[in-house]
């Protein structure tokens, strides 16, 4: 059975707030535009905490995070900080 969406959801919010807790402030500018996106593969759900560029492929995806929906176990936490404090 697989777990809810808004409990993968949840938990994948939690790690990727800890995780930035470890970098620097993320601006303000693009805090204003922060959209967290959700992809599914196969089993996985990948959460990604991005800002929408123009077309797709122009999004600056700032952290990802992957559950397994059967189990709800989380991988680590991808931070990209190099992508807001260049």
């Amino acid at each position: 059975m697989a777990i809810k969406l808004e409990v993968l959801r949840e938990k994948a919010r939690v790690a990727t707030r800890e995780a930035l807790r470890q970098c620097p402030a993320i601006p303000e500018p693009l805090r204003e535009s922060l959209t967290l996106g959700i992809r599914f593969e196969d089993e996985a759900r990948v959460f990604e905490l991005y800002v929408a560029g123009e077309v797709p492929e122009d999004a600056l995806v700032l952290t990802r995070v992957t559950a397994n929906s059967k189990t709800g176990e989380l991988g680590p936490v991808e931070v990209y900080p190099e992508r807001w404090s260049a």
